[in-house]
């Protein structure tokens, strides 16, 4: 049936809340539906358009056809590299503790005299570096008019590391002014920086979530009938990073550009496939509110002479992390399309056979009670008319 054809239709429809005896029920573009009532029979007959239906028609839905998205993760890989640098400052003292460790290190200033154990100033870094090898998850709404061979991305959701916390080694860059130490003697000449390796520390959290609106892309046909695409989405990155006990990246968002190629293949049953290829690079640096920590226990070289090791307690205090993140990613996902507004026999159109499902529903509840409100009536038509394709 034509939908001019129903518009001179009568029907017999369960008692609704229309009152008064003429409800008008809005329609896109704002023009409007007169829907009456003939008696208590509740009859109803919708009438008129005012306006012609192409009117209502011209104001059909875009063209775009949006999929949702889902990475593959066993098929997706991702390689992040990471180089981190969280600069502090304060003292170490030997461990030295007449009670519970009597041959313990002590410091003391200078290169030679003294025997009370003694906090030595110092400057530092925490650096953690490496590659952290995953499989991302996540999701994104792909969207594509293939008619003006255009694409957009959004919504974009990846867990870089797929929820599996990668480790990277961990070493302090540790500078100092001169002192010595007994137990085992040494000198340390001050402006020396020694790089200390302190075990490891842990990324346990790298996600990028998309800001702002869907971005667009430009669909270029290959002769297998796939299409490529390239372009960049807006999005913040969120890193928490510990080191020594230590939280060194808090997960507070920093903005960034994550550039996307990659290829759209259209499969059957309203499906598609994409492969998408990252390549980025990013340097951030943000303040680091932490507590000052406090006897954190480090084993030094020695310098002169060589081929001992002094071990102190450290303190100090965390002021900022700077992150230099490298991420090459190849990733497959599959997309199914998004359901449309109004359509109810699932045929991503909404034309007749959707209002015939809506007015056997009046009256009664399902999936035509597009607003929720327990009751199939004039609101949930006016959806139908909306959408009408």
């Amino acid at each position: 049936m034509k939908f001019s054809e129903f518009m001179h239709l009568d029907f017999d429809c369960p008692e609704v809340l229309l009152n008064p005896a003429t409800t008008r029920v809005p329609v896109r573009g704002g023009e409007s539906l007169d829907v009456r009532s003939k008696g208590n029979s509740m009859t109803k007959r919708v009438f008129t358009l005012l306006g012609p239906i192409a009117v209502l028609s011209s104001f059909a839905t875009a063209d775009q056809v949006n999929y949702n998205c889902t990475l593959n993760s066993a098929a997706s890989s991702l390689v992040q590299s990471t180089d981190l640098a969280a600069p502090f400052a304060g003292t170490f003292i030997g461990n030295y503790d007449a009670t519970t460790t009597p041959t313990g290190t002590k410091t003391l200033p200078g290169f030679f005299g003294g025997s009370v154990n003694t906090a030595i100033s110092y400057s530092a870094s925490f650096a953690l570096a490496g590659d952290i090898s995953s499989h991302p998850t996540g999701t994104l709404v792909f969207g594509t008019d293939l008619a003006i061979f255009q694409a957009s991305i959004g919504g974009l959701n990846f867990d870089m590391l797929g929820a599996v916390p990668g480790t990277l080694g961990a070493t302090v860059n540790i500078n100092y002014q001169s002192f010595h130490t007994l137990q085992p003697t040494a000198i340390y000449p001050g402006g020396v920086t020694i790089p200390v390796p302190v075990g490891s520390g842990s990324v346990t959290t790298l996600r990028a979530t998309q800001t702002g609106a869907p971005v667009p892309a430009l669909l270029v046909q290959q002769k297998n009938g796939s299409f490529t695409f390239t372009t960049a989405v807006p999005v913040e990155f969120t890193t928490i990073a510990t080191l020594l006990g230590q939280t060194i990246a808090d997960g507070t968002p920093q903005p960034g550009i994550l550039p996307l190629s990659g290829t759209l293949t259209i499969g059957a049953n309203n499906t598609i496939a994409l492969a998408i290829a990252i390549a980025s690079q990013s340097v951030s640096t943000q303040p680091i509110t932490a507590p000052p920590f406090v006897d954190l226990p480090l084993a030094i070289p020695t310098v002169i002479p060589a081929g001992s090791t002094a071990n102190v307690l450290m303190s100090g205090t965390l002021t900022s992390v700077t992150v230099g993140s490298g991420i090459n990613a190849t990733l497959v996902a599959a997309g199914q399309r998004q359901p449309i507004t109004g359509d109810l026999n699932g045929d991503f159109h909404v034309n007749s056979q959707d209002l015939a499902i809506l007015l056997d529903a009046w009256g009664g509840t399902g999936p035509a009670d597009f607003d929720g409100n327990g009751i199939v009536n004039s609101r949930d038509l006016s959806v139908i008319l909306s959408y009408w394709q």
